[in-house]
């Protein structure tokens, strides 16, 4: 969305709807939609606004005002991590063309699905779907940003995702042996 688009539809909430019914095109793997957030330099800013709103979102949901003012940045910190593991291996590992910005805008867009961590009655069920949705997109997202076969998008979302539940899975094992042991259970 240019400035001059901005100023005539009636400023920046305007502007942010415009982007949250892009985000729910992409959500639904519109690929002109990925094509536009992609080339759109804007989409950046707006991007990040929309993955803050997650990060308020798990606020409200879990009731917490430490959640509330903390997670905010820690989930724009966490989608730019993961987003630049999913550049490295896109490009280094399966050769992918394409640049990390071309890939973060409409992948951040994208985070809109975790604004369902604000209802806290479903909230567990809902953001293991939104979760897993959120990989389902990203993945066509790389797909479509660095030209990738199906498969090598899905491994290049499934490595890290695998390594983490693994190193997640040896670290709370790990804990769980030392505090048996720590108390004598074992």
């Amino acid at each position: 969305m240019s400035k001059e688009n901005m100023q005539i539809r009636g400023g920046w909430l305007d502007n942010f709807v415009e982007y949250v019914k892009q985000a729910i095109d992409i959500i639904q793997l519109n690929e002109d939609a990925i094509d536009r957030a992609r080339d759109d330099e804007e989409a950046f800013m707006m991007g990040l606004v929309i993955i803050a709103l997650g990060g308020i979102a798990a606020g409200i949901g879990s009731m917490s005002a430490r959640v509330f003012v903390f997670s905010p940045v820690l989930l724009i910190v966490v989608a730019l991590v993961f987003a630049v593991i999913l550049h490295l291996l896109a490009t280094m590992l399966f050769k992918g063309e394409g640049e990390f910005i071309g890939f973060f805008r409409p992948y951040s867009l994208a985070f809109m699905l975790l604004w369902v961590n604000a209802i806290w009655i479903l909230k567990s069920v809902l953001i293991l779907i939104a979760g897993f949705w959120l990989l389902v997109v990203t993945s066509s997202i790389l797909e479509r940003n660095y030209s990738l076969d199906r498969p090598q998008a899905i491994a290049t979302v499934a490595i890290p995702v695998v390594a983490l539940f693994v190193m997640s899975t040896v670290l709370v094992g790990t804990t769980v042996l030392a505090l048996a042991v720590l108390r004598g259970l074992l």
